[in-house]
């Protein structure tokens, strides 16, 4: 039960409210004025204050004020005689979060202190998520500090406390299974079976016989399933989700792809598509969340250490940056592969750019080049020139070498294009 304040002038009013409430099961206390009612707040720990209209209005509202700054989510009930709505409108302008007239039955006072017990707990909710999931750079197995996988983190622990169909959708290799392991694990006290269901390959036949009582059941890239088998998942579903053996068995589904494009294909039926889409987490590409690939590369790379044997592996900036920038089609499956690749190949614990696979570098390489569809090849003949004799710190000769062109043809290019003939 919440440990509730009552300030009240009235020894009468003090002695009514405090053994109704007491009566229930509430600890109670009771004062008469704002300095005991202010001492009381900072020695206890108080969850709800009911304080009389007139106390509430003294030296203009100093005790409103000290509430709101030293207990921000504190829950205010102001008791009164008012029935004017003006002042009461000044009163829940001011943070009250209810008023109860003195000719009230005490039915009224406990429907709304139940009410302020339930926003109460949604707070201590909110704040519970907020606290678990904050700048952690990794939960659950997963990594990320960006906004978006702090989203992600939030949905997790939401959605593991409800019992409807969860779909995950995201890009190949964004780690939609180890969503669904963290929802599982937080979804159940005790451990509990996870059933992995590939749909691409499975005979959905012999789903029926394997009656799966409680855990999970995880299928994977339910958009590769046949049109024809859809109906027979259907008809599994509606078995063990809403059967009497339903009540420990939570569903989760996988697509790379949103359900509605294959709905609008007519290639996925659509009460199936309903059954699934309860609740929803998209979760993002790697390329959308790049502040999240540097702890990415820490965790892997510290993997690989394990793996491998090799101590203090490390990545130099240079080697970084290119990480980041790049826009991995991969995801996190394509960035743990490819520092896998970079430690075995290197016979140094410092990665370098050197390291990095060629398609990474000429990748950046095109798209700081700045050439787009659309351009004339005269403007991405300049481009490729002036950025080459960048490149070679305008060395003019293995600027020509590279571009595949005499060095006379190199000049001329520079004076059409007006290119500086040194480095600015």
């Amino acid at each position: 039960m919440r440990k509730i304040l009552l300030v009240e002038k009235s020894a009468l009013w003090r002695e009514k409210i405090g053994n109704w409430l007491r009566e229930e099961g509430y600890y109670l206390i009771a004062v008469r004025d704002r300095d005991v009612a202010i001492n009381c707040l900072e020695k206890e720990e108080i969850d709800i204050i009911l304080v009389e209209e007139k106390v509430l209005r003294e030296d203009s509202f100093s005790l409103l004020s000290f509430i709101r700054q030293s207990f921000p989510d504190m829950v205010i009930i102001a008791l009164g005689e008012s029935n004017d709505s003006f002042p009461l409108q000044e009163l829940f302008s001011k943070g009250v979060y209810d008023y109860i007239s003195t000719s009230f039955a005490p039915s009224r006072i406990l429907s709304v202190i139940k009410r302020a017990e339930e926003k109460i707990s949604l707070l201590e909710e909110n704040k519970d998520l907020k606290k678990k999931v904050a700048g952690r750079p990794s939960f659950a197995g997963i990594t990320g500090v960006s906004e978006k996988m702090q989203r992600v983190f939030s949905l997790i622990l939401q959605v593991s406390q409800v019992k409807r169909p969860i779909l995950l959708v995201g890009e190949q290799g964004t780690g939609k299974e180890l969503v669904a392991r963290a929802i599982h694990q937080y979804a159940f006290s005790e451990e509990k079976p996870f059933f992995k269901v590939l749909c691409a390959t499975l005979p959905l036949e012999i789903l029926p016989r394997e009656k799966p009582e409680e855990g999970t059941i995880y299928f994977e890239d339910v958009h590769l399933l046949p049109y024809k088998q859809q109906a027979e998942m259907l008809e599994f579903l509606e078995e063990y989700r809403f059967g009497k053996k339903s009540s420990d068995l939570r569903i989760i589904a996988s697509s790379e792809v949103p359900l509605e494009e294959k709905l609008a294909e007519g290639s996925f039926r659509d009460d199936l598509y309903y059954f699934l889409n309860a609740v929803k987490i998209e979760i993002p590409p790697l390329r959308e969340r790049k502040e999240d690939i540097p702890f990415l590369v820490d965790r892997f790379l510290q993997e690989i250490e394990e793996e491998t044997g090799k101590e203090e592996i490390r990545v130099d900036k240079e080697a970084l940056r290119f990480l980041i920038e790049y826009d991995w089609p991969g995801n996190v499956i394509e960035l743990r592969n490819t520092l896998e690749g970079m430690v075995i190949l290197s016979s140094s614990d410092l990665l370098t750019s050197e390291d990095l696979p060629d398609y990474i570098k000429k990748r950046q390489r095109e798209e700081l080049l700045g050439v787009k569809v659309g351009m004339s090849l005269e403007e991405v003949e300049k481009i490729l020139i002036q950025e080459t004799l960048k490149f070679t710190r305008f060395n003019k000769t293995r600027a020509a070498h590279i571009l595949g062109i005499s060095l006379r043809t190199l000049y001329r290019k520079m004076e059409q294009y007006n290119l500086s003939l040194r480095r600015k």
